[in-house]
Parts: structure tokens; sequence; C-alpha cells
């Protein structure tokens, strides 16, 4: 079975370490043919841990976990890509909680983002004060 663009496009941006195109790609595409693509690698039958591992639905599902790193990383289309990992949890949440190679880059994903949420929440907390210090200040 011949690869879609997607995935084509998703292990070459892989290989260079660069996802820009393939960031291109998927913003180009519409919600319900970026839905599709991240169906289309949903895992039916994993009645054997270890037949998974070379699977290429597990590899994809890898390498876009590896994609949400590099992104949030270096907060890359953050909002976006924030909208297509809460798609991808929706669709392959139930796999990554039944594979441990998949449970630690999910980990890995989650200490990522829980840093840039911290960094977020403080810059917000120093506007605010700002704000509420001109505010209650007399000019």
């Amino acid at each position: 079975m011949p690869s879609s663009a997607f995935l084509q496009l998703l292990q070459s941006s892989a290989e260079m370490k660069n996802f820009s195109a393939f960031t291109d790609y998927i913003k180009g595409l519409s919600p319900s043919a970026l839905d599709m693509e991240l169906r289309m690698l949903q895992i039916i039958d994993d009645e054997n841990l270890e037949e998974l591992n070379g699977k290429p639905e597990m590899i994809s599902i890898e390498l876009l976990l590896d994609y949400f790193v590099h992104e949030i990383s270096y907060r890359n289309n953050f909002e976006f890509i924030q909208a297509v990992i809460r798609l991808f949890l929706k669709i392959h949440g139930e796999t990554i909680r039944c594979h441990p190679k998949l449970q630690d880059k999910a980990k890995k994903l989650l200490e990522i983002q829980s840093d840039i949420w911290q960094k977020i929440d403080t810059m917000f907390q120093q506007t605010r004060c700002m704000v509420t210090f001109l505010s209650n200040s007399q000019f």
C-alpha cells in the first residue's frame, strides 16, 4: 500500500529534522482531511505488542509525537499545533496509553508543554501585576 503525501512528508521531514514543509502541508489541509489523515493511522488490532512495534501505523504515531515535541519545543505555530495535538490525542490516546514506547514520547511532550505553559503563566502574571500597578497609580 503506497503511503499518502501526509506520511511521506512526515517521514522526510523527520529525517531532515525540519518540519516546516510538513507543517505547511497540514495547515493547507481542510479540517476533515486532517482528521482523516490522523484516523488512517489508527491501530485496530492491538493484541500483540511485539508485532505492533514495526507496524507502519506505530512508526507514524511515533513520528507525529516527535513532530509535536519538536514544534512545541521551538514554539512554532503554537496554537495550531495545540489544536492538532488535541485531535491526535482524541484519536490515538488509547493506543498511546497501551504502549510504553509511545508513553515515553507522550511524557516528553507533556513535560515540554508544562514548561512552556509555566513560562506563559509567569508572563501573564507579570502583565497582570503591571496593569494593576498602572491602574492604581495616580498621574
